[in-house]
């Protein structure tokens, strides 16, 4: 009787346990069931093929069974002596339960050991990840219910009562006493605390920008370089023991446009570190001792979340050169947060190694060298213009989302713009991607075509000219110089053709100082001879030629005006800055570096380049006065005329030959005025016969010779007079020198 009402009380007690998941649980908190097969205790792990031995031998009943299958547990019974049968006596001695988990239990084999555990199992308890059992949500939920309510009660009653407080305080017959008078409290330290907070954006290792490397093309080897920065500073200790450590600082410098920014980007989107990006104006406020504040604040956070990175684009605004001219006022303000962040990258107080500090500038030369040097920016990469494959990749990136007929022709589009956008950034690049797009959508087609992306890159160079916006009135008069000005420039052009950049049509339907030729330039840097200096200022002076040949002096109109000033500054170009003339192999940067001697000897050497310039034009034009016309009249009558016809009118037009060469006086003049010049006798000349020796063009066999240069070196031969207006005759020793040279000068210029 005794042993039943044992077994009885043992089964009740049981199926409490089971009936309330509460009641186990504090039965197992008071150690009730410690030991039992409800709360066994941990032992080793067993293997599949012990545990198979259980099975087969019909020594399971107990199991556990979690993590939907992931663990699985067998529950045994020992003697407390770690027995498990032999002596008599042993039916005496307590019993405890105890836990073995399951080593590599096979995947493919739950159908085998359910079916003998169906014949054996006295009980399985199953345990699911991140359960809340039935009795605590119910709890949770009726708490959670019930202070909702009693917020939203709350709340409710404020609102009723400071809505109706002004009624019923006229009602009721009481004072409810006036509100007190805000007084106005000086500003505390916590706001200005505030000011001092760094206002960078934080990127969590987590989050995502949306931007990857993928997103990056063009330049390789820079998302290498950053890549490979950004695996030592997540494994920094792995590195460490090959004696490696981690740039400090990281700076991309580069032309605006060249993807900076978006190589930042693209390392917050795929680091998977926490990313703080912030902008270098972010530093500077109107109060003093705010931007170091800022900058202590924000590498504060860094390292509070280190290994991290730091990001600071357009850093020239907070780290240009200390004592610049901004050194009052704003200046010093900007210089303490230079000089707190030279502290914090590489100073005596806090070392930074798991914090990665990039920077973004599109001026190298104006940055700080103290922020520049080893050990603060260890790394300077240049973020430059991309090669024609760079480009090539960088269409194709903007592209993926872009319709274009077939992939065949999307590839010969592509790689024809890569060919014609020589010196383009990438930004350009995606523009004329969008501004084809919208073209194609604007003319209502399904497929972005040849025409659209050629259109899209004359946008992008500035040029809005397509024929369809501008609808100018021209008169009639204005409309034959025109023709006349381009005619000219056309002749010109294929008389000195510039194969780095041909020209490809002109027309007459805009109104402007310039010629309306078009052009296009050929890839790759130009490296101009003298000659094709020379070719440059003959083919300036081409409009103000034209029309005094056509209309005459008088009759000159201001679509001309600039030509002659165009030719001159070219011309002064050459003397002064190419070092290429008879001026010298000096450099002087305009005419204000000159001294006062050598600024009468450039105007004489410009003024003999523009005659040389006028008189050639003039005679290329005469000589090719029937394509003139023929231009002409096809300007007149289409508005625009293409290279092709122009090669071919030029080609096959009638020419008139020109004789060089002058007659004897004008070189015997020529002689007088370049002796006069040497002997410094202008003085003694009236004006008038002296400039009618300047007007005189020295032509030996075609070519001239400037005058300027004779007068040059004879102006280094022989000194000048200490004073002019007293020396009225020369001195003996100088006289047979100068009589050589004139009579030199006379027999050369002698036609023979």
């Amino acid at each position: 009787m005794e042993e039943l009402e044992r077994k009885a009380n043992i089964q009740l007690e049981r199926q409490l346990v089971m009936a309330s998941y509460w009641s186990r649980v504090l039965l197992t908190m008071r150690g009730k069931l410690r030991g039992t097969e409800l709360d066994p205790e941990n032992s080793h792990r067993i293997d599949f093929s012990d545990f198979w031995k259980l099975l087969n031998s019909n020594n399971v009943q107990f199991m556990e069974y979690s993590n939907y299958g992931q663990t699985v547990s067998v529950i045994l019974p020992y003697y407390k002596d770690e027995k498990m049968g032999g002596s008599e006596g042993n039916s005496n001695k307590e019993i405890v339960f105890r836990r073995h988990v399951v080593d590599r239990m096979p995947i493919d084999c739950w159908n085998e050991v359910w079916q003998k555990l169906h014949q054996q199992i006295v009980n399985v308890d199953v345990h699911n990840v991140d359960t809340v059992p039935a009795e605590v949500y119910s709890t949770v939920a009726t708490a959670v219910i019930w202070s909702m309510r009693l917020a939203l009660s709350i709340a409710l009653y404020v609102w009723i009562d400071n809505w109706t407080r002004p009624i019923y305080a006229k009602l009721i017959p009481c004072d409810l006493g006036t509100p007190s008078k805000q007084i106005r409290q000086p500003l505390k330290r916590r706001a200005l605390g505030s000011l001092g907070k760094s206002r960078a954006k934080f990127i969590s290792a987590e989050e995502s920008t949306g931007v990857t490397f993928d997103d990056f093309a063009g330049q390789e080897y820079i998302k290498r370089e950053l890549q490979e920065i950004v695996r030592i500073l997540k494994n920094e200790e792995e590195f460490q023991d090959k004696g490696i450590y981690c740039p400090k600082g990281v700076l991309l410098h580069g032309p605006p446009g060249t993807g900076k920014t978006l190589l930042a980007k693209a390392i917050a989107g795929e680091a998977g570190l926490p990313f703080f990006a912030a902008n270098g104006t972010d530093f500077v406020e109107m109060f003093v001792g705010v931007a170091a504040s800022r900058v202590k604040d924000l590498f504060a956070s860094a390292r509070s979340y280190a290994p991290s990175i730091i990001f600071i684009d357009e850093i020239d605004a907070i780290g240009s050169k200390r004592g610049g001219p901004d050194i009052g006022g704003g200046g010093a303000e900007r210089e303490q947060g230079l000089l707190q962040i030279l502290t914090e990258m590489d100073g005596f107080k806090v070392s930074t190694s798991q914090v990665l500090v990039i920077g973004a500038t599109n001026r190298l030369d104006i940055l700080d060298p103290a922020l520049l040097r080893k050990g603060r920016f260890d790394k300077i990469i240049r973020v430059g213009l991309p090669s024609k494959d760079g480009r090539l990749a960088i269409l194709k990136v903007h592209a993926r989302n872009k319709y274009f007929r077939s992939e065949e022709e999307k590839e010969v589009l592509l790689q024809e713009v890569a060919e014609l956008t020589e010196d383009f950034t990438g930004a350009e690049l995606q523009n004329i991607l969008n501004e084809a797009g919208i073209l194609t959508a604007r003319k209502d087609l399904d497929f972005i075509g040849r025409e659209e992306l050629l259109e899209a890159l004359k946008r992008q160079k500035g040029t809005f000219e397509t024929g369809q916006e501008d609808s100018t009135v021209i008169p009639e008069e204005l409309k034959l110089r025109l023709a006349y000005r381009e005619a000219a420039v056309a002749i010109l052009a294929c008389y000195f053709p510039d194969p780095y950049r041909p020209f490809t049509q002109t027309d007459i339907k805009s109104i402007r100082s310039q010629p309306n030729m078009c052009y296009s330039d050929i890839p790759g840097k130009v490296f101009l001879k003298k000659s094709d200096y020379v070719k440059s200022i003959v083919r300036a002076c081409a409009p103000r030629v034209i029309e005094e040949e056509m209309f005459g002096v008088d009759n000159l109109c201001w679509i001309s005006s600039k030509a002659t000033l165009e030719a001159s500054r070219l011309a002064e170009f050459l003397i002064l800055q190419t070092g290429m003339t008879a001026f010298g192999k000096a450099y002087y940067r305009n005419q204000s570096d000159l001294v006062p001697n050598l600024a009468a000897k450039l105007d004489a050497l410009r003024d003999e380049y523009m005659r040389y310039a006028v008189d050639k034009c003039s005679s290329v034009l005469r000589e090719y006065h029937s394509a003139v016309e023929t231009i002409t009249d096809l300007l007149l009558e289409k508005g625009e005329i293409k290279a092709e016809e122009i090669w071919a009118i030029y080609r096959r037009a009638a020419r008139i030959p020109q004789v060089d060469g002058e007659y004897m006086g004008s070189h015997f003049l020529g002689g007088l005025h370049l002796l006069l010049a040497m002997l410094d006798f202008q003085h003694l000349v009236h004006p008038d016969l002296w400039r009618l020796f300047s007007t005189l063009s020295l032509n030996i066999d075609g070519t001239v010779i400037p005058i300027t240069s004779w007068s040059l070196f004879m102006a280094a031969v022989v000194p000048e007079p200490q004073n002019k207006r007293a020396s009225s005759s020369l001195p003996p020793k100088h006289f047979f020198m100068y009589m050589a040279a004139s009579c030199t000068i006379f027999v050369v210029l002698c036609p023979t």
